[in-house]
């Protein structure tokens, strides 16, 4: 059936004007016998039967920030207009156009829709365990099983009138026109059958994404079908379903339906719901009746600063085993560390350390030969790192961040409405290799305030060479180079950070406890700077020292070299064997890396992600990495039973 045939059909069986049909498509209609006496007969019914709607999913997760302080109450799905909410409106709609199955995916004040639901009581309701820390392709994921021929909404569009049907061609997207530039999605070209085949973040005089879409049946398999492979892919965090469906753009077919303004509606912000119904106002009021809880939303309006900022987040994890998926370390800290805890005292917990020197950066400066003027102590190398970001960076400075790389720089940065640019780090023959050129060249482009370079790297384990490192410090003096070295000592890579900070300026390192010194519950790392950096940085730094306990279980772990030096020396013969025999293994390639962890590719006869629940369904839990459209996969290094056994549940699922 062509396009132009069904939409006939589709006239003829609404009962609406024919008129506008040429001869040809009536007559081919007849003939086939899907029309009869200008009736649609039941074999018309059967040969639409391949385009029945299934269901409808409504997307109602989000946090909705930009309408504060409303929808700190409340969420925006729920905001009445002209006497329906507008979750609501769009399941009556639903309901009245013959779609009975909707799938509402709820997250942020769930327990709001909960009692909505009641009235519904068809209505399936899931739940986005992750709308905090992913953007609306979670919402997509949590429904991935009832994606078929279904329409996929969002809870703040309105429609003036039902533009919902029973039956749909093919995959669309509703669309509007603006002649003035928009910063939406532009659909900027069409092919000859109607396709979009380019859409750009900003435009004008262009056609513009916004309302409803409909997913078909197999449109549907293959978006589920990617969505599976790539979904633990860092950047999927960030990502709406549109910018998932530009990046697949020529499997993922779509083409776009036309509104007009007055039809279609999608409200942002409180203000735009006011311009358009200004008796919303009425609505707000009544909802806070209360004078005191009006004033108290007030006073917090500022926070619609960040209504676009995610929190970066990591995956919740109940087991306590098996857990090779966030680098910890699986060893343990030295026996030693331990006994600090046995021995502490009352004054440790009530006492605060007012004492002249810190003696965490006093030992740290025997170690590294600098003076404790260029160590200061925080909690973890990751609030490190967002102290040097909070105070180094402005709004709209740019941030030089590796590709792959981990996703807290992009979140702090932008947390400081600063923006990401990034550097690749390639696979060479048997490791991972900074791509010093193409980071240059990136510098020299966009002027970062920061470069970030995590040596060794998370999460290939490729190193930067000393003379790379010297040459990026070195001619970018208008930037701060961050070395992050949160795994330091977990190989023999090296780096005299005293050489460094007495040459140049423009060089912090962080470091951690968490990584070789397995002290990840007792947060603790430190910088290293110059003296006037120090004392700049400082003024984000808590007034009182980090824990008492916590410096003095790290003064034992640095202490104990003995026990680090052997343990750096099981993980890299673990590590090594490892490698030596995955690599064995038919369209598998693991890379030697310089951390407690090893990245793997695959070739596409491996399910990768099937392969991740196959070891989560064993006890081991394993990250995954989108490299190149493809899913790699980062395993941390643990205890040789562990190791063996993983390697062994791996070789199996491959061999079947």
């Amino acid at each position: 059936m062509t396009e132009i045939e069904f939409d006939y059909l589709m006239a003829t069986r609404r009962n609406e004007d024919t008129a506008s049909f040429n001869k040809d498509t009536v007559l081919a209609c007849e003939k086939a016998g899907w029309i009869k006496n200008g009736k649609v007969t039941d074999d018309g019914m059967e040969a639409l039967a391949p385009y029945k709607v299934d269901n409808a999913i409504i997307m109602a997760a989000g946090r909705s920030r930009r309408c504060m302080p409303l929808s700190n109450y409340l969420p925006k799905g729920l905001f009445e207009i002209k006497g329906d909410t507008m979750v609501e409106r769009q399941i009556k709609q639903l309901h009245d156009a013959g779609i009975k199955q909707i799938v509402l995916v709820v997250g942020y004040l769930k327990e709001r829709y909960y009692e909505m639901a009641k009235k519904y009581p068809d209505l399936i309701v899931i739940d986005n365990t992750e709308w905090e820390e992913k953007n609306n392709m979670s919402s997509l994921y949590a429904a991935k099983d009832y994606l078929k021929a279904s329409y996929v909404c969002c809870s703040d569009n309105w429609f003036a009138h039902n533009v919902y049907r029973d039956y749909v061609y093919d995959s669309y997207y509703g669309c509007l026109y603006s002649d003035e530039f928009c910063n939406e999605y532009c659909v900027k070209g069409l092919d000859d059958r109607g396709y979009m085949t380019e859409v750009k973040k900003g435009g004008e005089k262009s056609w513009y994404t916004i309302g409803e879409a409909f997913f078909s049946k197999s449109f549907s398999k293959k978006f589920v079908d990617l969505m599976v492979k790539e979904y633990y892919d860092p950047e999927m965090k960030y990502m709406l379903w549109d910018d998932f469906q530009i990046k697949h753009i020529t499997e993922l077919l779509m083409k776009i339906k036309r509104y007009d303004d007055a039809e279609c509606k999608e409200f942002d912000t409180t203000e735009d719901i006011l311009q358009f119904y200004p008796n919303f106002k009425d609505f707000i009021d009544q909802f806070f009746q209360e004078d005191e809880l009006i004033n108290s939303t007030q006073r917090i309006s500022y926070l619609s600063n960040y209504s676009d900022i995610k929190q970066y987040s990591v995956v919740a994890t109940e087991q306590l085993t098996g857990r090779m998926h966030v680098n910890e370390n699986l060893f343990g800290p030295s026996p030693k560390c331990l006994e600090v805890l046995h021995n502490a005292t009352m004054e440790d917990l009530y006492l605060y350390d007012l004492t002249r020197e810190d003696d965490l950066a006093v030992e740290i400066s025997k170690i590294t030969e600098l003076s404790t003027d260029s160590v200061f102590i925080h909690s973890g190398s990751s609030d490190v790192i967002k102290t040097i970001m909070t105070i180094v960076l402005n709004k709209d400075d740019t941030v030089l961040i590796s590709a792959p790389a981990w996703n807290y720089y992009k979140s702090v940065c932008e947390l400081r409405h600063a923006k990401a640019a990034y550097y690749n780090v390639v696979p060479g023959t048997d490791s991972y290799e900074f791509d010093t050129e193409n980071l240059l060249e990136t510098a020299k482009k966009t002027k970062p305030r920061i470069i970030v370079i995590t040596t060794p790297h998370n999460p290939t384990g490729a190193v930067i060479s000393r003379a790379d490192l010297e040459k990026v410090i070195k001619e970018n003096p208008s930037s701060l180079v961050i070395v992050d070295e949160a795994y330091l000592g977990l190989s023999t890579v090296t780096y005299d950070a005293k050489y460094f900070l007495n040459a140049y300026n423009n060089v912090v390192f962080c470091r951690t406890f968490s990584k070789l010194y397995g002290l990840a519950g007792i947060r603790m790392g430190y910088g290293l700077c110059t003296p006037m950096a120090k004392q700049v940085f400082k003024l984000d730094l808590n007034p009182f020292r980090t824990s008492n306990i916590g410096r003095k279980v790290c003064i034992a772990a640095l202490k104990d070299k003995k026990y680090y030096s052997d343990l750096t020396k099981t993980i890299i013969s673990l590590k090594d064997e490892f490698i030596s025999e995955i690599n064995k293994i038919k369209g598998i390639k693991a890379f030697k890396s310089a951390a407690n962890f090893i990245f793997i590719h695959f070739d596409d006869s491996i399910d990768v992600q099937a392969l991740k629940d196959n070891l989560a369904s064993n006890g081991y839990l394993v990250r995954l990495w989108t490299e190149g459209g493809h899913l790699s996969m980062r395993i941390t290094v643990a205890p040789k039973p562990d190791m063996d056994k993983v390697l062994e549940l791996i070789k199996d699922f491959c061999e079947k």
